[in-house]
């Protein structure tokens, strides 16, 4: 069957439709989302067109590349073609940043998350003593950026979430330990030196947590990145990318962004109903949770009728493992004049939660995604009683696990 000049318009994101009009020759990225069951066929017809696959990206039926605005209707009317998204640009969510989570109460438990795997698609990672001694747990690393082997973070960024969700305090003698101290840690590479990047990067990374999810025991994402959302799709690259991973078992945890105080500005892939979306809460630096606010920067919902975020956590003035970003992958640790330092965002109350998950996962292995999240929602505390500000609340660890 023929499809129309308008059926084919359907099958391509609006984002795409404005240059297109003007018939250029200039490349756009975008992904593709193919019949399931044209696999490599889908692939060789592509190739055809004089297309250079950049990712293979089973785990949502798709694949990115580059390719000139006025081939894009010969590429809708593939009968193979489902889709065809922006392939859009994402950043990460750190803004100007203790805890208030429970965590101080739970040590007689003895959990730290050993043996638990944690991913991590950001920035990169430092090889800080935090993560390395004494025993190293970055199991492994992964660079969509430079394609370099061996772990680096030339932002900061990465290093910072994966130390609150993940760091030993090694460097303080325990006093700025993360969440799940003991986890294994996986970090990949999916953002630049200015903490860009690329939805088919980010994609490209999550696949590999597909591949590897056995092999590294995989249990819980941190994305502490999202993208302005200008309209709310089933389409999203990014939402598809977490959901499927979400139903592959890994529970995904997700920044709200830091675009509030205003209404509906919750970040993708936050927009999605199935992963844990966190938003940053201001504890004052205080123990009591009667002086807490929602951090003025947190994204508000809601998402279409949904409210989002899910719940909070401490957001402001967090203290965490520091990058040397100028460290070049495997040369010589320099030593640094501090090991830590403070930022505050959704970012940083992202791992947090990551990090609670990874507790939870280890009392309760046998537990899916929507049984650590449902354990999150039942214990979270409401600070502000607005569910579009805080979604439950406040989650209480303690609660989580006893």
């Amino acid at each position: 069957m023929i499809l129309g000049k308008s059926a084919l318009l359907r099958k391509i994101d609006p984002e795409l439709m404005k240059p297109m009009r003007a018939m250029s020759n200039e490349k756009v990225g975008v992904i593709i989302y193919s019949r399931a069951d044209c696999r490599g066929n889908c692939k060789e017809k592509l190739e055809k067109l004089g297309v250079q696959v950049k990712y293979n990206l089973p785990l949502i039926d798709g694949y990115a590349f580059d390719v000139p605005y006025n081939q894009l209707m010969d590429l809708a009317s593939l009968r193979d073609v489902k889709y065809i998204a922006s392939d859009i640009s994402v950043k990460t969510l750190m803004h100007i940043a203790s805890r208030t989570v429970g965590t101080d109460k739970i040590s007689n438990l003895g959990l730290t998350g050993k043996g638990i795997g944690i991913a991590f698609i950001d920035t990169g990672i430092y090889p800080h003593p935090d993560f390395l001694s004494p025993k190293n747990r970055i199991v492994a690393f992964k660079d969509f950026v430079k394609g370099k082997e061996l772990p680096y973070d030339d932002n900061g960024h990465g290093t910072f979430v994966a130390g609150v969700a993940a760091g030993n305090g090694y460097s303080s003698r325990g006093k700025y330990r993360g969440i799940a101290p003991e986890a294994n840690i996986i970090a990949l590479k999916s953002m630049d030196r200015e903490g860009g990047g690329s939805a088919s990067d980010i994609l490209a990374a999550m696949q590999w947590i597909a591949d590897h999810q056995k092999e590294y025991n995989i249990r819980v994402l941190s994305l502490s990145l999202g993208t302005e959302v200008k309209r709310i799709s089933s389409n999203d690259p990014l939402v598809r990318g977490v959901e499927a991973l979400w139903e592959k078992g890994i529970t995904v945890v997700v920044a709200a962004g830091n675009s509030g105080p205003k209404s509906g500005t919750i970040t993708s892939p936050g927009i999605s109903s199935k992963v844990i979306t966190v938003g940053a809460l201001d504890d004052k630096r205080t123990p009591s949770i009667d002086d807490d606010t929602i951090a003025k920067f947190s994204s508000r919902g809601p998402v279409g009728r949904m409210h989002k975020p899910d719940v909070v956590a401490p957001g402001v003035d967090i203290v965490s493992v520091k990058s040397d970003v100028e460290y070049e992958a495997g040369a010589r640790i320099r030593p640094m004049a501090t090991s830590y330092t403070t930022m505050s965002g959704t970012s940083m109350a992202t791992p947090i939660v990551g990090g609670a998950a990874v507790l939870m996962l280890e009392k309760h292995p046998d537990w899916k995604p929507d049984q650590i999240k449902e354990a999150l929602l039942k214990n979270a505390t409401s600070i502000v009683k607005d569910p579009d500000a805080e979604g439950r609340g406040l989650i209480n660890l303690e609660k989580c696990l006893k």
